[in-house]
C-alpha cells in the first residue's frame, strides 16, 4: 500500500467498503442467480448486458453499451487530471452445456448453462464498481494517480469477445488490467496467483470427412466416412504422446462426432470437433503439421475428402510479475496471508483475457469457490457445476482492494 495513504484514513475507507459489500450480499447472490437462470451464449448476451448496465445506472454510474448491444464498459473518474486507467475485466457468456442441477436458479434455457462462472464474474465486477463509486470521495482523498474502467465483455467462450472490445477502444487509455476467475477446487474465499503462464494456447478445430452415402446393405457402393472418422480419432490421440516433447503439457481432445441420421443409410459426411491445448506456441504449430499429415494419409487410404478448420483460438495468458505482486498484497489484506496461495502449474484451459495482455500488462487471479462437501464439487463446464456463493463477497472485496492498490501506488 502506498505510503501516501494515512493509516487511519485507509482503515476508515476500507472498513466502510467491506461493510458496504457485506450489506449487499443477499442482493449480490440474487443478481448472480438471475444471470445463472437466464444464460446467454457467445454473441447473444443482450439481456445480460442490459441487466448489468441497468444496475450500474441505478447506482449513479454511466455505462457505455458496445455495438450490437453486447458488452459494456463503465469508467470511474477519481482523478480528473489523469488520462490513464486501470481496468478490471469480466465476461458475460455461458457454455453450451445442459444444466443438470436441482436448484431454484437452474438454467431456464435448455442446452445453456453458466458452467464457467461468468455469471459470478460479471456480478462481482459490477458490485465492485458500485462499491468504489459509492466511496469515490474517500478514494479521492487517497490521491489516486489513475482512474478506473470496468470491462464486461461478450463471447469469451469462442475467444472473440476480447478482440471485439479492443477493436471498440475498450483499452484506450488503459495502463494495466486484471481479471478474476472462479476455481471450483480452491477453498471458498481463498485466492490463487502465479506469475507467468496461467492458461494454455487453445485452438478449436472442426474436421469434415466427406464420403459418399448409400444403403447400409451395400457399403461397396459407398465411400463410408465413419471408419475414416474413427481411424482419424484413434490416430489423433496418439499424436500428443508420441509426437511431442512429453515434458510440456498438451491436450488434444475430441469433444463431438456428428454423423448419420438413419439405421440403414451410410451418411455422406462426418464432423469431428475438439480442441488442441498446448503450453508452448511451437507445439501447437507442430501438432497442426502432424494433423495435416494424418488427414492426408487417411484421405488417401479411404477415398474420403478430409479438411480441417480452426474456428476459434486464444493465446496463453501470461501474468505480469509486478501486477501479481500487487494482487498478492491486496489479497492478503482481504483474506489473510494464509488464504493466498501460489498456483503451482498452469492450466490447459483457454482464456481470451490473453488478448488484453498482448496490448497492456495484466494478470488473472483465481477465486476459490469450492463447496465444503467434496461430492458437491464439479469441474468447470460440467453440467452440475455451481459455485459456493459465500465467495462472492470475497471476490468483490478483492477487486475493490486491488483496484485501489493499483491507482494509488
Amino acid at each position: 500500500m502506498s505510503s501516501t495513504a494515512p493509516k487511519n484514513t485507509e482503515a476508515t475507507w476500507w472498513r466502510s467498503i467491506k461493510q458496504f459489500v457485506r450489506d449487499r450480499e443477499r442482493e449480490m447472490i440474487a443478481f448472480r442467480r438471475d444471470l445463472h437462470a437466464n444464460p446467454e451464449p457467445s454473441g447473444e448476451e443482450m439481456r445480460t448486458t442490459r441487466r448489468v448496465a441497468d444496475a450500474l445506472q441505478q447506482a449513479g454510474l454511466e455505462p457505455k453499451i458496445m455495438e450490437d448491444d453486447r458488452g459494456l464498459i463503465v469508467d470511474l473518474e477519481l482523478n480528473p487530471d489523469s488520462d490513464t486507467l486501470f481496468a478490471v475485466r469480466a465476461d458475460l457468456d455461458c457454455v453450451l452445456v445442459h444444466d443438470a442441477k436441482s436448484v431454484d436458479w437452474k438454467s431456464t434455457r435448455d442446452g445453456l448453462c453458466h458452467a464457467c462462472g461468468h455469471d459470478a464474474h460479471a456480478s462481482m465486477a459490477m458490485y465492485a464498481a458500485i462499491a468504489l463509486h459509492e466511496h469515490r470521495d474517500a478514494i479521492r482523498e487517497l490521491n489516486p494517480k489513475k482512474n478506473l474502467r470496468f470491462i464486461f465483455q461478450p463471447s469469451e467462450e469462442i475467444s472473440k469477445g476480447a478482440q471485439s472490445m479492443i477493436a471498440q477502444h475498450a483499452l484506450d487509455g488503459v495502463e494495466s488490467i486484471i481479471a478474476l476467475h472462479v476455481d471450483p477446487y480452491l477453498e471458498a474465499g481463498h485466492v490463487g496467483l502465479r506469475t507467468g503462464p496461467l492458461t494454455a494456447n487453445c485452438l478449436s478445430f472442426k474436421i469434415t470427412v466427406n464420403g459418399q452415402g448409400g444403403h447400409s446393405a451395400r457399403p461397396y457402393q459407398s465411400i463410408d466416412p465413419i471408419p475414416a472418422a474413427v481411424n482419424l480419432v484413434s490416430m489423433m490421440y496418439q499424436l500428443g504422446p508420441r509426437s511431442m516433447d512429453s515434458r510440456y503439457p498438451l491436450a488434444l481432445t475430441v469433444t463431438a462426432i456428428h454423423t448419420g441420421k438413419a439405421f440403414n443409410a451410410i451418411p455422406d459426411a462426418a464432423e469431428i470437433w475438439g480442441t488442441l491445448r498446448t503450453s508452448r506456441d511451437e507445439d501447437q504449430d507442430n501438432v497442426k503439421a502432424r494433423l495435416r499429415e494424418v488427414l492426408r494419409g487417411i484421405a488417401t487410404s479411404t477415398g474420403c475428402d478430409i479438411h480441417i478448420d480452426y474456428p476459434h483460438s486464444s493465446p496463453a495468458t501470461n501474468n505480469d510479475h509486478q501486477i501479481v505482486e500487487m494482487l498478492w498484497g491486496a489479497a492478503e489484506q482481504v483474506v489473510g496471508r494464509d488464504r493466498v496461495s501460489l498456483i503451482e502449474m498452469p492450466s490447459l484451459g483457454g482464456e481470451d483475457f490473453a488478448y488484453y495482455q498482448q496490448v497492456v500488462p495484466g494478470a488473472m487471479a483465481r477465486l476459490g469457490t469450492a463447496f465444503q462437501d467434496p461430492n458437491a464439487r464439479f469441474p468447470l463446464h460440467a453440467p452440475e457445476f455451481d459455485i459456493n456463493e459465500s465467495a462472492l463477497v470475497t471476490g468483490v472485496r478483492f477487486l475493490c482492494r486491488s483496484s485501489i492498490h493499483s491507482i494509488i501506488e
